[in-house]
């Protein structure tokens, strides 16, 4: 079952009129060989952001199979059965919709194609640092020195305390890992450790597919950071000119947007949310 993100603290109770795409409840995407529990208390920092323009919605993390609390299963290496996956864990839980999905890196090749195939499901998508074929080639898109760090990441070769931090730190310009986030980090993994095999067949799901050029869904929402070290932001304005979707560009921040400054991210969909919102232009907030 998803789980549920708890509100950090209380929200105005005066609130603007909303767009007709904004969702009931919004579904976090965990990234690949990662779970959602690594990001902290980001989720809670955007869901308050989300509720300050609409205070009944919720949030929901869903791990991918081989993560997390799922770490014992095994993960599927197509995109669409981790669609399909994902999907019926969901309407198991018996969610209001419409749904949000948003996903980061990689995993927004799940949120693509699930917009694709079922997109009378979801009010609107966000795509957070997005990389997708044939938008980039995932082999090329990352600087060959920060392989190594992907490779160390699913391998696990080194001591977990090294590896956490080379991890967050190739991922991020703005917060540091910390002596206390790194602990949190080990723990995770110590608690829900993520399998090697799993980790490269989550890996080979994203080398095989490729996203339509096609828009997938009528409101999407793309967010990239320019110091960026993995996937170039401009990537995400290729894929912002190729769908005529929105995006917003962090002059600073690193790859895991959600990692490096989750208000700036809660704002931007909060922002777009409002019926003033623009659709298909880069801005610099």
């Amino acid at each position: 079952m998803p789980q549920s993100v708890p509100p950090s603290e209380p929200v105005s109770a005066e609130q603007p009129q909303l767009s007709p795409r904004a969702p009931l409840n919004w579904l976090l995407l965990g990234p690949i060989a990662r779970e959602c529990a690594t990001w902290g208390d980001a989720p809670q920092q955007l869901l308050l952001q989300l509720r300050a323009v609409q205070p009944q919605v919720g949030l929901f993390q869903l791990d991918l199979p081989g993560t997390g609390r799922l770490c014992g299963e095994r993960s599927p290496d197509r995109i669409e059965d981790l669609v399909d996956g994902l999907r019926g864990r969901v309407r198991a839980a018996a969610l209001p919709g419409p749904w949000g999905l948003m996903a980061s890196s990689w995993a927004s090749c799940v949120a693509a194609e699930w917009a694709r195939r079922y997109p009378d499901e979801l009010g609107a998508i966000v795509l957070v640092s997005p990389a997708m074929r044939p938008f980039t080639k995932v082999l090329r898109s990352v600087p060959t020195g920060l392989w190594g760090q992907a490779l160390t990441k699913l391998l696990g070769r080194r001591a977990f305390w090294r590896r956490d931090a080379v991890v967050w730190n190739g991922q991020t310009q703005l917060r540091r890992a910390s002596a206390d986030a790194l602990s949190r980090w080990r723990e995770l993994r110590r608690q829900h450790p993520v399998r090697a095999r799993n980790g490269w067949r989550q890996m080979m799901a994203v080398w095989r597919f490729e996203t339509s050029k096609r828009r997938p869904h009528p409101h999407v929402l793309l967010l990239a950071g320019k110091g960026d070290a993995w996937i170039d932001w401009r990537v995400s304005a290729a894929i912002s000119r190729a769908w005529g979707a929105a995006v917003r560009v962090h002059p600073e921040a690193g790859h895991d947007l959600l990692l490096d400054d989750p208000q700036w991210v809660g704002r931007s969909v909060a922002e777009w949310l409002l019926p003033i919102g623009s659709s298909g232009l880069i801005s610099q907030l």
